[in-house]
């Protein structure tokens, strides 16, 4: 009999991840205010100093046509959710392991299994932040009249959303395997700056210098503000929408076995 309530009172995978997410949006309750200039004023500055400003004296033949405000406005969106993540899963991921934050050690001592913990994590970081964040974001570059594509521009938040789910695992599986918070600004001096300077955000890619272009093509960030650009001015991507979002697929799914195995072995105790 205790076994079988037992049983039944024990969490699915699907339960589990949602109470985890709902850890991690608590949490979240009590630091938004800090995350307000970075992936919501920022973005608008940006637009405002550099979109405007330095896009005045930006002749359009140089961004395929566009004035240079409609260039950078869907790189802009995609942007924000590298920025969310530098937030979200890089000194969050390293405390939750460690007596300064604990909060998956907290966890771990529930029913809720190393798994869980990702996913709820991740479920936070991929959904609920480009959802909401990037989706504002949106909504006031709207106001510089920077989408000539109608409501197709509403798929760059989608895009957005992309570029989380293929970084966020891999920044989670970073933060996990550092030992000393000291060293945790590397992620953001090697993975996170790099990734929004160097992503045909604010330049055509082509631009870049011929022996970078791999990174370029590497970065997450780079297929997510080609898939935003097309939707929010309608212009081709460097390569089909299907082998963007294939790489940036392919990205997640790698990132969370990385990620699962991390976690595994630091919680599994």
């Amino acid at each position: 009999m205790t076994t079988a309530i037992a049983d039944r009172s024990a969490p699915t995978p699907a339960q589990a991840a949602w109470r985890a997410f709902n850890l991690q949006l608590a949490l979240y309750k009590h630091v938004w205010h800090g995350t307000v200039f970075t992936s919501g004023l920022l973005p608008v500055l940006y637009m405002v100093s550099i979109g405007i400003g330095v896009g005045a004296y930006i002749d359009s033949s140089a961004v395929g046509g566009l004035t240079y405000a409609e260039f950078i406005a869907p790189g802009l969106v995609a942007s924000v959710a590298v920025m969310m993540l530098g937030n979200d899963m890089v000194f969050p991921v390293h405390g939750g392991y460690e007596d300064w934050g604990g909060h998956y050690l907290a966890q771990r001592a529930t029913p809720l299994g190393p798994v869980d913990i990702l996913n709820g994590h991740l479920l936070y970081a991929v959904v609920f932040r480009p959802f909401t964040n990037c989706t504002v974001v949106a909504i006031v570059l709207a106001f510089f009249g920077v989408y000539t594509n109608g409501w197709w521009a509403a798929f760059a938040v989608i895009a957005a959303a992309l570029v989380s789910a293929a970084l966020a695992p891999w920044l989670h599986f970073w933060a996990s395997s550092i030992k000393n918070d000291s060293n945790l600004n590397m992620i953001f001096r090697f993975a996170v700056v790099p990734i929004s300077l160097f992503s045909g955000v604010f330049f055509p890619a082509a631009e870049m210098p011929g022996f970078l272009q791999p990174l370029v093509w590497a970065s997450p960030l780079w297929h997510g503000t080609e898939l935003a650009r097309a939707a929010t001015a309608d212009v081709a991507p460097a390569l089909p929408p299907l082998a963007h979002i294939a790489y940036l697929a392919a990205l997640a799914v790698t990132g969370w076995y990385a990620a699962r195995w991390r976690i595994q072995k630091r919680l599994n105790f």
